[in-house]
């Protein structure tokens, strides 16, 4: 049976090898660390523990199953309507970046961000910035449960959402929960990702 909860500080380490392992193939992610960058799992992990640590208290959703001890099987990141996690969290989340990407990383980080803003809507909104499972826990839907369990919280709060679809598969999976494409950019660091809102 798996659960969904809050992540907690203890949690964001494992937390960030999840997602490193979710998104090692990953096409997009793959211009940020290379495929044959030196230390590229070490850096990928120091990527998401930024991404972790910039979501703030509450933004983060884990899965585990208790048939499988206490181990992270899924993980959700999320961006709040009223932002992060705050000056602190945003310096500690810089700090882990640049460690991981590099200052041109951290750069083309900032001109991505900047490429997707024409594309989501004006009005406060979340932002599913990252979302991957273990290899071992696909197929058993966790993704499912760690969307379903947020978006609850988002249709409550009556904000819309964005996500960014690198892959076809993710994108079908998420059409099944109400996202639709918004924009399918051909170039620049967003060419091959859809751009998916999901209305209030």
């Amino acid at each position: 049976m798996v659960r969904i909860e809050t992540a907690t500080a203890d949690d964001a380490e494992e937390a960030a090898v999840v997602l490193a392992e979710a998104f090692a193939d990953d096409p997009v992610i793959a211009r940020f660390v290379s495929p044959t960058a030196s230390r590229r799992e070490q850096r990928l992990r120091g990527m998401f523990r930024g991404a972790v640590r910039a979501a703030g208290p509450g933004n983060v959703d884990i899965a585990r199953d208790d048939t499988r001890g206490e181990v992270i099987l899924g993980v959700a990141v999320w961006r709040a309507p009223e932002g992060g996690a705050g000056v602190v969290g945003a310096l500690s989340a810089l700090g882990s970046a640049l460690r991981a990407l590099g200052p041109r990383g951290v750069l083309m980080l900032g001109r991505y961000n900047r490429a997707l803003r024409p594309h989501v809507p004006k009005e406060p909104h979340w932002h599913l910035e990252d979302i991957g499972t273990r290899a071992e826990a696909r197929g058993l839907g966790v993704g499912k449960a760690l969307l379903a369990h947020r978006l609850a919280i988002v249709d409550r709060s009556q904000r819309p959402a964005v996500l960014e679809a690198t892959t076809p598969a993710s994108r079908r999976l998420y059409e099944r929960y109400g996202f639709a494409a918004a924009a399918e950019p051909t170039a620049g660091l967003l060419s091959g990702a859809a751009v998916m809102v999901r209305p209030a």
